[in-house]
């Protein structure tokens, strides 16, 4: 038996349903693919906008996982100047002892579309000082990461 969306026990968001649904298919034609460590973005569309995926801070402390946290008031990213929308921040958090990036949140305009890009990011595995050097299009909320991600603090030495 197959299921998806709420009547598989699954977060309650459509892009999670759409998700469900190509693992049925997948697995329909052979595959063997489960919703096991699915990286499942929220997006609460208000004003402004909050967005957020992997961990935060509670679910780290309850999980015993150490991290580096870093955050950026939104009236830094330089996109707020000529929108003036300067409300809400950004926040990362990176593994203590590697570069992961293990969770972020955010909020403020365009915070799904942000969020987005450090997802993709997280699947990758893509240690966060290359999103941090990445060159991003000036004059957009995401060029906010650079800041951001600049302020993740060192690794302790061990």
């Amino acid at each position: 038996m197959w299921a998806i969306g709420e009547v598989a026990g699954s977060p309650q968001f459509t892009h999670v349903s759409v998700d469900d649904f190509r693992l049925v298919r997948d697995n329909l034609a052979g595959g063997h693919r489960t919703t096991t460590d699915r990286l499942v973005p929220y997006t609460l569309f208000t004003d402004p906008p909050l967005a957020r995926v992997g961990l935060n801070e509670s679910d780290a402390l309850r999980d015993g996982i150490a991290v580096r946290v870093a955050t950026l008031p939104m009236s830094n990213v330089l996109r707020t100047e000529a929108t003036d929308e300067t409300q809400g921040f950004m926040k990362v958090l990176v593994g203590a002892n590697d570069d992961r990036i293990l969770g972020y949140s955010m909020i403020g305009p365009e915070a799904g579309e942000v969020m987005a890009s450090v997802q993709t990011a997280m699947i990758a595995e893509l240690p966060y000082p290359k999103l941090r050097d990445a060159v991003i299009s000036h004059l957009t909320f995401a060029e906010g990461l650079g800041p951001l991600l600049s302020k993740v603090p060192a690794r302790v030495a061990q």
